[in-house]
């Protein structure tokens, strides 16, 4: 989600999540996780048409150009690292090692394709570019609007399975979960059955208890096409429970989606 900068041209406004609880209590607090400070780079020259953190970090992001070219964006220095991703239109990430390892410190890129493919890639800190491509899904991935990283589960086989929210076209609210070895076993869940079409993107952040561990309950910003952000919260009684949402509070006004076209 980026807010529109009418001073300066490329400058990135996204909403981030912290890791503190939101009170005293531990529990979710909208000013905890909310930061709506500008991501500034007045150089970069085009309104990005995805953005995603790289390797985790909230200062360092990949950004997508319309002419195809993949930057790393760091403060006011921007980078061209690839020119064939003109076809990404939505990326998030998942951590998967210590992002602060340079030598083995792991993230994966999941990105949503214009011809609809679901594509996952790796980052890491010393490497600059993404790399190892893996197909995810060839196709079928073109409605869903946004799409976002929520938790990692275990599975059964010892395997772990990143899940994610995301919303369509047709006004579902969905859960996927991508096992981390076998990606093409994807499975999906219908969280709500409808009234979720008028957004255009949101973004899944995490609530912690008081010693700082992540609880199964998260705080869920949803644009619409008109720029206002709605707050939710969605919480799983387990792993492998379907999600329970809490109702909407329009919480921001003023933001518009990543890429205006």
């Amino acid at each position: 989600m980026t807010r529109a900068d009418t001073e300066f041209p490329g400058t990135l406004r996204g909403v981030q999540y912290g890791s503190l609880p939101g009170s005293s209590a531990g529990g979710p607090g909208i000013d905890a996780f909310v930061n709506v400070n500008p991501v500034q780079h007045t150089g970069l020259g085009f309104n990005p048409k995805a953005i995603v953190k790289k390797n985790g970090h909230d200062s360092v992001l990949y950004a997508t150009s319309p002419s195809g070219t993949l930057y790393v964006v760091d403060g006011d220095d921007s980078t061209a690292v690839n020119k064939t991703w003109g076809g990404i239109r939505t990326m998030t990430d998942v951590v998967v090692t210590d992002k602060f390892d340079t030598a083995t410190g792991v993230t994966y890129t999941y990105a949503i394709t214009d011809q609809g493919a679901l594509m996952r890639y790796t980052q890491s800190k010393g490497v600059a570019n993404m790399y190892g491509t893996v197909q995810v899904s060839p196709r079928g991935w073109w409605p869903l609007k946004g799409f976002s990283y929520w938790m990692t589960k275990p599975l059964s086989n010892g395997d772990q399975a990143d899940v994610f929210l995301a919303n369509a076209a047709d006004g579902r609210l969905l859960e996927y979960t991508i096992p981390r070895a076998t990606p093409t076993k994807w499975s999906s869940k219908v969280v709500r059955s409808a009234t979720w079409q008028n957004f255009v993107s949101f973004s899944t952040g995490n609530c912690t208890d008081k010693t700082g561990n992540r609880i199964r309950t998260a705080p869920l910003l949803a644009t619409t096409k008109t720029g206002d952000v709605w707050l939710y919260y969605v919480s799983k009684s387990s792993p492998d429970a379907l999600p329970t949402v809490t109702q909407g509070t329009r919480v921001l006004t003023g933001f518009t989606n990543s890429y205006s076209g």
